[in-house]
C-alpha cells in the first residue's frame, strides 16, 4: 500500500505539472528548459521506484505495457500530454522491470548497457529515430514523454524524452535492486545523465540518450558490476 500511494502520489505530480505549467511565469528559455526538465525527471524517477513492486506481476508486466503504452499514443492523440505522460511511463517501466527480472546473469546488464548505447547512436544519427524527428513534433509526440517548459503550456513548447529512455532507465534501476547494486544512488546518477543529454541538446541537434544513461549507470556501480560478475540476483 506505501508503495501504491508513492506512485499516485508521484502521477499526480507528474499530471499537475504538465496541467499547470501555462499557468507558471515564464523565465529565460534556455535556463526554464533546463529547470523544468530537472523538476520533471525527478518526479519521473520517483514514478519509477514507486512502480518497482509491479515485478511481482512476473509476465503480466507484459501485458501492462500492452495497454499503458498505447493507451498513452491513444491520450496524446486526444491532447492530453500530462495525463499520457504517466501512461507512457507506466508502460515503460513494467517494459523495462520485466526485462530486468529476466536477466539471469549482471554480466547480462552491462552487455545491454553496451549494445542500447551504440544502438542509440545509430539510431538518433541515422536510423529510425533520425527518420521520427523528420517527421515532426506531432508524431515524435506519440512515442516520447514531455517534459513541459515553465511557463509554457504543453502544446506550446516541451523536452520530449523518449519512451524508450525511460524503458531503459527503468530496466537499470529494477536490475541494481535485482543484482544488489546501487539502485538510489543509480536513479540520481541516471536522472542528471538524462538532463545533462537535455542542456547539451540546447546547443547542438537532437542527442542520443542513452550513451550517457548507460555510461551513468556502470560508473556508479563499476566495483560491485565487477566483483559480482557473473553472478545471479541478490534481491535488495
Amino acid at each position: 500500500m506505501r508503495s501504491l500511494r508513492s506512485a499516485l502520489a508521484a502521477a499526480a505530480v507528474l499530471v499537475a505539472l504538465g496541467a499547470l505549467s501555462g499557468r507558471l511565469p515564464a523565465f529565460a528559455l534556455r535556463p526554464d528548459i533546463v529547470v523544468s526538465a530537472a523538476i520533471s525527471l525527478a518526479v519521473i524517477a520517483w514514478l519509477v521506484a514507486a512502480l518497482y513492486p509491479t515485478r511481482r506481476l512476473g509476465h503480466r508486466l507484459l501485458l501492462v505495457a500492452a495497454v499503458a503504452l498505447p493507451l498513452g499514443a491513444v491520450l496524446t492523440w486526444a491532447g492530453l500530454p500530462p495525463l499520457a505522460n504517466v501512461a507512457k511511463v507506466a508502460g515503460a517501466v513494467a517494459l523495462g522491470t520485466w526485462v530486468a527480472e529476466n536477466l539471469e546473469r549482471v554480466s547480462w546488464v552491462v552487455l545491454v548497457a553496451a549494445v542500447s548505447a551504440v544502438v542509440d547512436v545509430v539510431s538518433v544519427y541515422g536510423g529510425p529515430t533520425r527518420q521520427l524527428l523528420e517527421e515532426g513534433p506531432r508524431v515524435v509526440g506519440y512515442f516520447t514523454v514531455a517534459l513541459t517548459w515553465i511557463g509554457y503550456a504543453p502544446s506550446a513548447g516541451y523536452t520530449a524524452l523518449g519512451v524508450s529512455d525511460v524503458v531503459f532507465f527503468a530496466l537499470y534501476f529494477a536490475a541494481a535492486r535485482r543484482f544488489g547494486l546501487r539502485p538510489v544512488v543509480s536513479a540520481a546518477a541516471m536522472a542528471a545523465s538524462f538532463l545533462v543529454t537535455i542542456a547539451a541538446a540546447l546547443w547542438w541537434d537532437a542527442l542520443p540518450a542513452l550513451p550517457l544513461l548507460s555510461a551513468a549507470f556502470l560508473a556508479v556501480n563499476a566495483d560491485r558490476l565487477w566483483r559480482q560478475r557473473g553472478a545471479g540476483p541478490t534481491e535488495v
